[in-house]
């Protein structure tokens, strides 16, 4: 272990005195805000950002290690995380717990924005994110930040250096030499009111006990798992450029799967998901007991269903489906940071997206409009939207930005590892609990081109056109109103879920997607459950083939790489979404054989 370069803050504690004063730049357009707190910050709380301001002072003066540059950029993010989960099947709780963590991601950037120790194959992944002591104990913040500071110097400084040596080449990749490795933008400074209150399982339990308790009713059921998540991220972000924020957001969710056999044995899974900021916005518990009932009544009946034919369909995603399908084919598309580049001077293709290097160019249908807008906190109908935030994670004020228009692609989601068509973050850095910062959607939200015909049709009018193209193309015609998801808890249990498609994959290639329920229409117009099947080469130029969208739209919350605190809580909003000519494959593998006999009556 490498020595400390320089010794920790021998500071005496003190009292101090917290006040708040909020210039939140380009959500107030310029203008200082002032946000009266719900709470009065008591000492404790002083004590943490007391810790990260002065660290940050004394790392910028003291920090320095021979004739090797000092810090040019310092920033410190504390995530105090809290989290109840409660699960149950078949009306019995399973587990009941809670968690409380806290975590520190250290950023120390050496050189200068033009060229520092960033965008290497290295530190994409380098997220220098460790565990904190959840106390607030000011000294010991301030022995752990001292630590993680001069750790995360001296990788810098070896990256740096590392980076020098192939400098040339840097230099003569594909005229981007004049590109800084830093964007210079005006740092957020903002506090956001919040009540206090800390997660507690007993907040979930009876829900959860009471919707698995619905598939007693059920005798085909054979499985049935219910997962309450109440989840709370506090995050607060000071660096050496003056950024300050203040942020806590919730998320309550509720996932009840549940599955069966067919009599050939094929495993057959469905799932509902309800979401809010806190429990008490979840819908009322009658409301869900009806949705739950649904979804167990269609998957009892997809035990007859017939298995669907190969062969090319048209295809419509609605509900939570069109989300789903939305999320991989734009959500994991849309970043515009710049590929790492090696000593060589090669580009990591692996770390960029499809549409990166697209700007200003058709990549969706004529009627497709994009924008992502973090500043957003409701959907339709009055639902939460997981991906709101005020300020990304490396202090920089959200943004609303149009990313396609007409099926043009207009702008991309920036970090502040700026790009030569992009030379400024637009507040879309976005880190999850362990990783470092990179650009990802906030709320994603799709709408069609007002005016265009087929741009806001009514459900009946989709069907009409679904119709017309299948008949015109000789196509047959699909509805899918959900995906597999192996993120949801309690789907990836069998053999059949491990293997499929995740919605929480990058995008970047073209696996099977695995729709879970899908209704057949047949020519007489009427809807007939299907079963086995899978949908192939769907991919971000699939997003071209779209020929109609619905009016009326959907929010589908998730949490992008993970779950519950883990991942990282981001909305799509989209209407129903018409594709043609895909690729439809009956699902092959081995079946397991049903139980012999069947489960015990309640």
């Amino acid at each position: 272990m490498r020595r400390p370069i320089f010794a920790p803050s021998q500071g005496r504690e003190r009292r101090a005195r917290v006040v708040i004063v909020c210039a939140i730049g380009s959500l107030g357009f310029g203008k200082e805000i002032v946000l009266t707190p719900a709470r009065t910050f008591v000492e404790d709380d002083a004590a943490v950002t007391r810790a990260l301001s002065e660290e940050v002072t004394r790392s910028m003066k003291e920090l320095h290690l021979g004739d090797s540059p000092r810090p040019y950029y310092v920033a410190y993010a504390v995530s105090d995380m809290e989290q109840a989960v409660a699960t149950a099947t078949f009306g019995a709780l399973t587990g009941a717990y809670g968690y409380r963590g806290r975590t520190l991601r250290t950023d120390v950037r050496v050189g200068d924005p033009k060229f520092d120790n960033s965008n290497t194959p290295e530190s994409v992944f380098a997220g220098n994110v460790e565990s904190l002591p959840v106390d607030d104990d000011w000294a010991a913040l301030r022995r752990e930040l001292w630590l993680r500071t001069d750790e995360a110097y001296k990788n810098a400084i070896e990256a740096l250096a590392k980076k020098t040596s192939a400098a040339a080449v840097q230099a003569s990749r594909d005229g981007d030499g004049d590109v800084p490795d830093f964007s210079q933008d005006k740092p957020a400074k903002i506090i956001v009111p919040f009540p206090g209150g800390a997660p507690e399982p007993d907040q979930l339990s009876d829900v959860v006990i009471r919707l698995s308790a619905v598939a007693r009713e059920f005798v085909e059921i054979a499985g049935s798992h219910v997962t309450g998540t109440y989840s709370t991220v506090r995050r607060r972000l000071v660096s050496s450029e003056g950024a300050a924020s203040d942020e806590k957001r919730g998320t309550a969710r509720v996932d009840v799967v549940a599955e069966t056999q067919a009599s050939d044995g094929m495993r057959l899974v469905n799932f509902v998901t309800f979401t809010a900021l806190t429990p008490s916005g979840l819908p009322s518990l009658i409301d869900m007991q009806k949705a739950v009932r649904h979804m167990a009544s269609e998957l009892t009946a997809m035990r007859n269903a017939p298995i669907a034919s190969n062969g090319a369909a048209s295809i419509l995603f609605e509900g939570v489906a069109a989300g789903q399908i939305a999320k991989l084919l734009l959500g994991d598309n849309l970043a515009g940071t710049p590929a790492p580049r090696t000593a060589s001077g090669s580009e990591e293709r692996g770390q960029t997206s499809d549409f990166a290097e697209r700007l200003g160019q058709k990549v969706a249908a004529p009627l497709l409009t994009v924008v992502d807008d973090p500043l957003r906190d409701m959907g339709p109908g009055r639902v939460p939207l997981f991906g709101a935030y005020r300020v990304d994670d490396e202090g920089i004020g959200s943004e609303r930005v149009t990313l396609v228009e007409s099926g043009i692609l207009k702008g991309l989601l920036m970090t502040r590892a700026p790009r030569k068509e992009i030379a400024h973050s637009n507040g879309h850095a976005r880190a999850t609990r362990f990783g470092g910062p990179r650009a990802l959607v906030g709320n994603l939200i799709v709408s069609g081109k007002l005016g265009t015909p087929r741009g806001a049709l009514t459900a009946s009018a989709l069907r009409g056109e679904m119709a017309r193209v299948a008949k015109s193309e000789g196509l047959r015609s699909y509805v899918v109103r959900l995906l597999d998801d192996p993120t949801v808890p309690g789907i990836a249990s069998g053999d059949e879920g491990a293997s499929m498609f995740s919605i929480g994959g990058t995008g970047r290639s073209a696996p099977s997607v695995k729709p879970l329920v899908v209704y057949r229409l047949n020519p007489d117009g009427k809807e007939e459950l299907v079963r086995g099947l899978t949908l192939e080469g769907l991919v971000p130029r699939s997003l071209k083939d779209i020929v109609a969208m619905g009016k009326e739209a959907t929010v589908y919350n998730y949490q992008e790489g993970g779950a519950g605190f883990v991942g990282i809580p981001s909305s799509v909003v989209t209407p129903s979404l018409l594709f043609t000519d895909v690729d439809v494959r009956r699902s092959i593998g081995k079946n397991r054989r049903p139980p012999l006999y069947p489960r015990p009556g309640f």
